[in-house]
């Protein structure tokens, strides 16, 4: 990493773009408070100048002529990102951001680049990898769940266990050691068949804690609920019910919707993603349609939540079959599905009921009309209930809630197990340490106590600029 990107003084714009009544910008280096004393004028009321200012202490003056702003004073290293850092907060137009932006670019500092801000407070000890990743997570979070999740992680509360589990490799590391130094202790036989146990166990622990991102995907990433059925059957009502908007055209024309449909609701504090697909037909040469349905499948299968529709007029018996024959195999590929009895105020879905179970055992089954008020939430309980088991599934404090930790938890685990096996099977110490170590390295990776320069470059380019 050059150095320059450790020296230089930035600076950005840390508040969306686009017209607003406040905005600030951040300055982050060793030039930031003589940039300020440059260009900043105080008031009368807070007289000193920017280089005089105390940390966490703000100012009121104005700007290069071009602005009443008001000035926050944050020293190293007891800033965001262990640097000298002031931020202007200056009135949100466009013109005046840039102005303000401008004239300090002029006096000689660099434009911050994508994550710039957050990548030198992980150089500078003030964030592991983890915490930094939590930071965006934070930024981008839409529901109460997805904030609670992130700033867990913020504070450190995965970071600690991650090193707790790091501290009990490195014991089991020093355990080899010591048989490795005195191989011709009595008690060496006992103490590898312990020492193979004691890996064992660790290595449960990190899968353990692996198996967070179950529910710690859908937590961050969201639920994703897909909506199936024959063209005709009330998909689209029912997303527009469960949204309360008229977001997909309704009609009483089969095929209305031939492409995907996607709104975003919470419930329950969780991010849900709802789908609306294409009708499936079972044979159609019309190429649009044909493409629909392949893209209805496709959102099918990656649906954590598939509410199928069947609603009167009701298919052939031959359609029928094919349909029930979908859901059985969806089924058996462990796809969770709630059957949906549309049109409820029809007065037949007794009938389609018992047909269904009869064919279908232990399917949940709930009734929908548009005409009775309590009939989106009854399918929002179907939601909440999938919510609840997740929980109750995954019931730990800690989430894994980015794919790259789950990933290097299991790569791990893989080695520990690999290690505890090999202790059995009478392989050599020297193999068995460099197992351990590995396994611990794969830890190092999600806090950044040992990681490729690459990838920290890739990560901090995934977030906004000025943060």
């Amino acid at each position: 990493m050059e150095n320059s990107t450790i020296t230089d003084t930035i600076v950005a714009v840390s508040t969306p773009p686009g017209t607003s009544g406040l905005a600030v910008l951040r300055l982050s280096g060793s030039d930031a408070a003589s940039y300020c004393d440059a260009l900043f004028r105080p008031y009368p009321v807070t007289p000193l100048k920017p280089s005089e200012m105390a940390g966490y202490t703000t100012a009121v003056g104005s700007w290069a002529d071009l602005d009443q702003v008001v000035l926050s004073c944050f020293l190293a290293p007891h800033s965001y990102t262990g640097e000298d850092v002031f931020e202007i907060s200056c009135h949100g137009g466009t013109a005046v951001k840039q102005a303000i932006l401008e004239s300090i670019v002029e006096a000689g500092a660099r434009l911050a680049e994508a994550g710039e801000f957050s990548k030198r407070a992980f150089i500078n000890g003030k964030l592991d990898l983890s915490q930094a990743e939590a930071v965006m997570d934070l930024i981008s979070a839409e529901a109460s769940r997805q904030v609670q999740a992130a700033y867990n992680q913020l504070k450190g509360q995965l970071s600690a266990k991650i090193r707790a589990r790091a501290d009990s490799l490195y014991e089991l590391m020093a355990r080899v050691e010591m048989i490795l130094e005195f191989p011709e202790l009595e008690e060496t036989p006992p103490a590898l068949k312990q020492l193979a146990a004691d890996v064992s166990q660790e290595s449960a622990r990190i899968k353990q804690l692996a198996s967070g991102y179950g529910r710690g995907k859908v937590v961050r990433e969201g639920l994703k609920v897909a909506i199936a059925g024959r063209p005709n059957a009330g998909k689209s009502t029912l997303l527009n019910s469960l949204v309360g908007e008229d977001k997909a055209i309704v009609t009483s024309i089969p095929g209305t919707t031939r492409d995907l449909i996607e709104e975003r609701i919470i419930v329950d504090g969780y991010l849900v993603h709802i789908t609306d697909t294409a009708g499936l037909t079972q044979s159609s040469d019309d190429v649009v349609e044909q493409e629909g349905v392949r893209r209805a499948r496709l959102a099918h299968s990656e649906a954590d939540l598939l509410f199928w529709m069947i609603s009167p007029p009701y298919p052939e018996a031959e359609d029928f079959e094919a349909e029930i024959t979908e859901i059985r195999e969806l089924l058996a590929d462990g796809k969770e599905i709630v059957i949906v009895l549309g049109k409820d105020d029809k007065g037949s879905s007794d009938s389609m009921e018992a047909d269904i179970r009869q064919r279908i055992a232990n399917i949940g089954i709930v009734r929908f009309s548009i005409l009775r008020e309590d009939s989106t939430e009854q399918i929002r309980m179907q939601i909440r209930d999938h919510l609840h088991k997740l929980e109750h599934q995954y019931d730990q404090e800690t989430l894994i809630t980015h794919e790259r930790h789950r990933n290097l938890l299991e790569d791990s685990a893989s080695q520990l197990d690999q290690a505890a096996r090999g202790i059995g099977k009478g392989l050599t110490l020297d193999l068995v340490a460099a197992r351990l170590r590995l396994a611990a390295e794969y830890l190092a990776e999600m806090t950044g106590d040992s990681i490729d320069v690459s990838l920290v470059d890739t990560l901090f380019s995934r977030f906004c600029v000025g943060k």
